[in-house]
């Protein structure tokens, strides 16, 4: 009662006594263009009922915000609740004393020194989406991209991670890990829309809730096997020193000890195994296909870039880590898209605490949503927001603007920000300068309509059509 009687003082949209406001979100594509229009008419904040048991105060201003974000905030948003019955309290759904000791024990695992080997997968994978797409080429025709991203992604954050090769491009399956993960995700969605299949006991004797469990039991059996087989080769170091070439996610799991010298169970290593393949593989495929999306929209960006990468890289073909400090431009091209084509379009966190804002408290347990796609768009922020223009991030252009820095959150926002963004940088920068190498990017359509996901989409999906200059 304490949070009705809250967001009751703030001004929003008026719903059903009982539904709320889920009208508004019968329709995913229709969803986000109501969305926006309700932001438009309220600019600071407004609550926004998904249920009547499920109200979230919605801050459509970065700097309102700023005033909720705080380190006692967990993540016990619905959706959250829903995720986390499928892979587990890892990192990204966990709270409390478990999340700070695991970000502790999972924080080496991304650090530069450890980043650095992974070029040689960036450039291993590649090559083998370089040979797929080097053949797509001889058929000349448009071809829809972000199934070859996802298993691309796959391969990199399998073998980054876990020291694991299923060479996923090469055989061209699906594997069933990423089956589950796309059928998951869209389960995930559709059960908010459910009053039923809110209560788990209902939904777990429906049909999608039976494809959702069976998911769950698959996919961390897939992680425990995996933690499994390298938890027994760490007993044979001589095994390790000839098949590795670089000290992996696993790895750092398998070894850390905290302040009582006390590892990860291996249920705590399963989860987070499920945690960064799923996430680790699903949003920065999204990513990738967004950025090549902009360049073949953008030929003079793109050309910019090719430009940047020959003068880098002459006549190599391999990257290495070095380089990927040395592309400015390239990397002002990957802002400019995440801020278009927003990776993840809303961020949730649940109040840690009571929290008083404009003379209204805001009780502990409370929702709150950050919605980082409208701020990315909000003509406040961002001169002609719906152009894509790297310049932008220019540094003598940022150190001119008067932004707020939550104007721009690609990546999360607060101490539960996105732990692997160093890594998703790398890869994107990584793949996306073997790609210009190799190809000039088009699109036989340049429009676009976002959809709504745990990953932003194209409504249509995502097609370019190649030119290979070798």
């Amino acid at each position: 009662m304490k949070i009705w009687r809250a967001l009751k003082k703030v001004d929003g949209p008026k719903g059903h006594w009982f539904f709320g406001n889920i009208q508004e979100t019968e329709s995913m594509p229709d969803f986000l263009a109501r969305y926006i229009k309700i932001c438009q008419q309220h600019q600071e904040w407004f609550p926004f009922w998904y249920t009547v048991a499920n109200p979230v105060l919605v801050l459509t201003n970065p700097i309102m915000a700023r005033k909720f974000i705080k380190s006692s905030n967990t993540k016990e948003i619905l959706i959250h609740k829903y995720f986390r019955e499928w892979t587990g309290p890892g990192v990204l759904y966990s709270n409390g004393k478990r999340w700070s000791r695991n970000r502790r024990l999972l924080t080496p695992a991304f650090h530069f020194d450890v980043l650095k080997a992974y070029s040689v997968v960036y450039n291993e994978c590649t090559n083998v989406l370089i040979d797929k797409w080097a053949q797509k080429c001889q058929e000349g025709k448009p071809f829809e991209i972000l199934d070859d991203m996802s298993l691309c992604t796959f391969d990199i954050i399998l073998q980054c991670a876990c020291s694991t090769k299923l060479n996923l491009q090469t055989n061209g399956s699906r594997h069933r890990f990423l089956v589950a993960s796309r059928e998951n995700t869209s389960l995930c969605e559709t059960r908010l829309h459910s009053m039923l299949h809110q209560f788990k006991f209902l939904y777990q004797l429906s049909e999608q809730g039976k494809k959702f469990y069976s998911n769950v039991d698959y996919s961390r059996q897939f992680a425990r096997d995996v933690v499994l087989q390298r938890k027994a080769a760490l007993k044979d170091p001589d095994t390790i020193d000839k098949n590795k070439r670089h000290l992996d996610f696993l790895d750092i799991m398998l070894t850390a000890k905290d302040t009582e010298g006390v590892g990860m169970s291996v249920d705590e290593m399963v989860y987070e195994v499920i945690t960064f393949l799923f996430a680790g593989h699903d949003t920065t495929s999204s990513s990738l296909s967004w950025l090549l999306f902009s360049l073949a929209c953008n030929p003079e960006c793109q050309e910019k870039c090719r430009k940047e990468v020959k003068e880098l890289l002459g006549d190599r073909t391999e990257i290495e880590y070095e380089d990927l400090v040395g592309l400015p431009y390239t990397t002002m091209c990957i802002k400019e898209s995440q801020r278009l084509h927003t990776t993840v379009p809303f961020l949730g966190y649940t109040l840690g605490e009571d929290t008083t804002v404009d003379g209204i408290t805001f009780p502990k347990g409370m929702d709150i949503e950050v919605p980082s796609y409208i701020y990315h768009h909000d003509a406040r922020w961002w001169k002609d927001p719906w152009k894509f223009d790297p310049t932008r991030f220019a540094p003598e252009n940022l150190s001119k603007q008067d932004r707020d820095p939550y104007c721009f959150i690609p990546f999360a926002v607060g101490q539960r920000n996105c732990i692997g963004q160093n890594f998703a940088l790398q890869e994107l920068k990584a793949v996306t300068t073997k790609l210009l190498q190799r190809f000039e990017l088009s699109t036989p359509d340049t429009s676009y309509c976002h959809t709504l996901s745990a990953v932003l989409k194209n409504e249509g999906g995502i097609w370019l059509s190649l030119k290979d200059l070798k």
